[in-house]
């Protein structure tokens, strides 16, 4: 991984001054309780919340994995499934599990943490996370799940993660950090291959785009 020089501007870990947007850390206030408390509360609340939905996305993708159509497994990205066996998967869980799972496989996280399993934890398939979770546990001690999703379709996502925990970056600043060795990667390509995405309507986090990967993704849409 290059280790750029930071050339570009910060945009989340600091405020441009004069603007109406400035957080004025002065004028915040807690209900019944002080600052501090409210901030290492909400801290390690965050920690334990991102810890627990990280093991129960991955309990999710070990299921989804292990189910079978017509002698073909579910496989990833799950474009590369037949619509057969996706739809087979889908009327499955509401007829016979009793549920719909399309709240959590079809959000706007999910498949961003996702693609790290395998790496995290080779033998995806082979080891159990409901026998022993604690071969999934989350891999990192400082940072939490939200950093992955800024970096997932990078080339260089790990070695951003490892930056971010060995430093202990905020997330305001890992994301500066991020959009300054994206941008610096697209000079050192000379083209752009990295953008960042608009988060006008705040529905969506924000992540880099591969736009190499994103035209890779859109050619292998088709379904068998």
């Amino acid at each position: 991984m290059y280790h750029h020089k930071k050339t570009y501007e910060n945009v989340f870990s600091s405020d441009v001054e004069k603007s109406n947007t400035k957080l004025k850390i002065e004028e915040v206030a807690v209900y019944e309780m002080g600052l501090d408390e409210y901030t290492s509360l909400f801290k390690v609340y965050l920690n334990d919340f991102y810890s627990d939905l990280f093991l129960n996305c991955v309990k999710l993708s070990w299921l989804r994995r292990k189910f079978i159509y017509y002698g073909r497994k579910t496989v990833l990205p799950m474009y590369r499934n037949s619509r057969i066996l996706n739809n087979a998967f889908v009327k499955f869980m509401r007829r016979n599990v009793g549920k719909d799972i399309q709240i959590i496989n079809k959000s706007n996280f999910f498949n961003k943490i996702e693609v790290y399993f395998d790496t995290f934890f080779p033998g995806f398939e082979e080891e159990n996370p409901f026998d022993n979770p604690g071969y999934y546990k989350f891999p990192y001690n400082f940072i939490t799940m939200d950093y992955l999703i800024v970096v997932h379709q990078m080339d260089d996502k790990l070695g951003l993660l490892k930056e971010a925990e060995d430093k202990k970056m905020s997330f305001a600043v890992f994301l500066d950090y991020v959009i300054n060795h994206a941008y610096s990667e697209n000079e050192r390509l000379d083209r752009v291959r990295y953008e960042i995405t608009q988060n006008i309507s705040r529905r969506n986090p924000y992540y880099i785009k591969d736009l190499d990967k994103h035209l890779q993704s859109k050619k292998g849409e088709k379904r068998i």
